[in-house]
Formats: structure tokens, sequence, C-alpha cells
């Protein structure tokens, strides 16, 4: 018992003392694809700036010059004027078992000003299927919720440079896995839905170990 207060008195603490970087990108934000033509359906997930990919996508082929758009809002206004972010999507046809779709924004884009997605038609500016992103701050695993998980996404890469570690563990988007990403997950517990019961909610030793060395280096600054 002394062990687990100990640890959730040092998340606190850290939390308190060190106020989170500003997000630079909305990493581990999802969008559900709704369907409105052409069989469109899939999740879609910010990897990392301009970065995402989409699991589990459907489209059956149809329609000309038909492309993955982004846009600041899910309206046909805004994806009129919005980012054709995807090589060419119709004649091909998917059916959702053809394993997860890896993307790059254009060169010098990021998520920054964007927070909808569209399967979109340019030739006819029709909208196929479309969401908004739905970010839960800190759920870097983007399981829909902030907790263990994410805070040992950043301690494992703890002191490294992205890359080559996993962008994930870097939410600041500063290049280093430190205290402003530990912060950024720490500001947000329990933040969203919590997902099934895991077996343990308390850190492993070493998880705990590294939490409480960031905590010591943080007090010493002071």
């Amino acid at each position: 018992m002394k062990y687990q207060l100990s640890i959730l008195s040092t998340v606190s603490l850290l939390a308190t003392l060190a106020p989170p970087a500003a997000h630079a990108a909305i990493i581990g934000a999802q969008a559900q694809l709704i369907e409105n033509f052409h069989n469109v359906g899939g999740t879609v997930t910010i990897i990392d700036n301009d970065t995402f990919r989409v699991d589990n996508f459907t489209y059956d082929g149809g329609g000309p010059l038909v492309y993955f758009y982004l846009a600041p809002e899910e309206t046909n206004a805004s994806f009129t004027t919005g980012l054709e972010i995807s090589p060419l999507l119709n004649g091909t046809i998917f059916d959702g078992t053809q394993g997860p779709l890896f993307f790059d924004l254009p060169a010098g884009e990021t998520f920054d000003s964007y927070n909808a997605i569209s399967v979109w038609c340019a030739q006819f500016n029709a909208n196929f299927g479309s969401a908004t992103f739905n970010p839960v701050q800190g759920d870097l695993d983007a399981d829909g919720f902030v907790g263990i998980n994410d805070l040992n996404i950043v301690l494992t890469a703890w002191n490294m440079n992205t890359p080559p570690a996993d962008p994930m563990a870097d939410p600041s988007a500063d290049g280093f896995v430190g205290i402003d990403d530990l912060n950024f997950v720490l500001s947000n517990w329990n933040a969203g839905s919590p997902p099934p019961p895991a077996t343990s909610t308390i850190p492993e030793p070493a998880t705990a170990a590294l939490l409480c060395c960031a905590g010591l280096t943080l007090l010493r600054r002071r």
C-alpha cells in the first residue's frame, strides 16, 4: 500500500510542479469514417505530425478522382477547399481485409490546422464518407483512455531522441522524450473511457523507478 501511494504521490507532484508543453499535433487522435456513399468506412489514426493510418478501410472503388482530403471542419464547403492527402483511391476495391494503410501528408504540411477527414470526390465535390478527429489528449496508445500504458510509452523511451524512439512517446513533438512529454500524459491522467480492467494498475518496478527519478530530477532543478 505504501508503495502504491508513493507512486501516486510522485505522479501528482510532477503534474503540479511542471506545466505541460503546448501540444504540437493531435497524436493518437482517431476518426471513425461514416458512410455517405460507396460503402466507405474505417478508422483513421494520426500517427505523428504528418502521418496517418487507416484501419479496416472499406470503399467499393466507385466515382472519379477520389482521394482522402483534410479540412478544418467536417462540412462540404470546408472539404471543397481542403487538402488532398493520398494517392488516387477510385478503381481499387477495399474490403477491410487488406491491412492498415499508411499515408504521409504533402511536404511541409501537418495536422495542426485540420480537424476532419473525408473520402472526397474532387470532380463533383462529393463527400463519400467523413469524420472529425476525436482526440483524447495524452492518449498515446489511442485506446481512448489516458493511463499506465501511455505513461509506459514515455518512460520506455525516456531521454531518447525521435527517431529512433517511437514518435508516440514525444507528444510535445520537440524531438526528445523528456519531462514535457511526461507532464503531458500526467496532466491528462484518467481522461477518456477506461478500457476493461487489467490485471494490475501499478507500474512495474522499472517504470516506477524511472518515474521517481524524473521527479527527483525536476525537484533538483527547482
